[in-house]
């Protein structure tokens, strides 16, 4: 589980915001949707200003929709146009990015951000509406991307190889996810996939969510763990710090961190259709739990339709957990807590 520490100083790294004008990337920067000039943006030296451009989906990357979706098959992409096609840290290098204010509908794409350096995040962002993070490659970052007070955030296919971390926590620093929000309400994360780091949670929603209308949606993503040593991190977190609103389904996770997904408190969260698998190995602990870990009400959860294996540190099969202080989950009794899975066929190749 993610503990978070509000930023007590930016490195000048950490400040830098490149916006390449390519062929195949750009970082587009737009104002907040209104009739009009685009946000100026002010380059550091040497580096060009991208003509902002509308944030359009390219083809074949239809907006993800919570309703009438087929779970996937591991290892393919249930796009015809595949983005992942592109060889992996082929497309243009880029510094780290961060942003706060003034950033109502940039879109960040087509780029690779790799070996930035210790505790460096590479894409930061806050106070933004409508966020679109979309087909950049991530290698060997302290963290992926973190985005804090935004709305409408949109974090879909992109990879990464090697979430450094390290996964202890320290003051003022953000580290060890490849996905962290803080206070973000609507959007996905979908159609990602990464393996490898010391990772604590690969995607974590700290005091995140949706609405009734709108939940927060984690689907359709295929991570892999490998060098985590955390005994407290996971594949997916929910309701950390309670929230409400958010689903994680159809994703794939093998060996993800010391737990595969987790709901830790708030209401009308949803684990649903996803494949978990965990062997053992040191501080592995369940693939699913639902436990109230804040002070708020939990309540209206539903876990369903999941396939688990899930083998503890000891040696113990142990797909699942209810600390029963969230009230009745619905969907409990439709698990397999115990799948026949083959961890072969959940491997993540870039």
């Amino acid at each position: 589980m993610s503990k978070w520490f509000r930023r007590s100083a930016v490195s000048t790294a950490v400040l830098a915001i490149v916006l390449s004008l390519v062929t195949s990337a750009c970082v587009t920067v737009q104002g907040s949707g209104t009739a009009g000039p685009a946000s100026a943006v002010v380059a550091p030296s040497g580096l060009a200003t991208a003509t902002p451009v509308p944030a359009s989906t390219p083809s074949g990357l239809t907006p993800t929709s919570s309703a009438s979706i087929t779970p996937p098959t591991a290892g393919t992409s249930p796009a015809a146009d595949d983005p992942w096609a592109v060889p992996f840290l082929s497309r243009p290098a880029s510094p780290p990015i961060w942003k706060k204010r003034g950033c109502d509908g940039i879109v960040i794409e087509g780029l690779s951000f790799q070996d930035l350096g210790p505790d460096v995040e590479a894409i930061h962002l806050e106070k933004c509406h409508g966020v679109t993070i979309r087909a950049n490659d991530f290698a060997r970052v302290a963290q992926g991307i973190t985005i804090v007070d935004s709305t409408d955030v949109k974090v879909e296919w992109n990879r990464y190889l090697d979430i450094l971390g390290p996964h202890a926590r320290e003051e003022g620093v953000h580290r060890a996810n490849f996905v962290q929000l803080v206070e973000v309400t609507g959007g996905d994360i979908a159609h990602n996939k990464g393996k490898g780091g010391d990772t604590e949670d690969i995607v974590s929603l700290f005091h995140s969510g949706g609405t009734r209308d709108s939940p927060f949606v984690v689907e359709y993503n295929q991570f892999e763990g490998d060098d985590w040593s955390s005994g407290s991190g996971s594949g997916i977190a929910l309701g950390d710090a309670a929230s409400a609103w958010s689903i994680a389904r159809y994703n794939t996770l093998l060996n993800p961190g010391q737990v595969g997904i987790f709901i830790a408190g708030g209401t009308n969260h949803s684990i649903i259709g996803n494949i978990v698998f965990g062997a053992q190995r040191a501080r592995s602990n369940v693939g699913i739990y639902v436990w109230n870990q804040s002070d708020s009400r939990c309540a209206g959860n539903e876990v369903s339709d999941n396939r688990v294996s899930w083998t503890t540190q000891a040696g113990l099969r142990n797909g699942s957990w209810n600390a029963k202080n969230c009230g009745p989950i619905t969907g409990w009794k439709s698990n397999d807590w115990d799948a026949k899975i083959d961890p072969a066929t959940l491997k993540v190749t870039l």
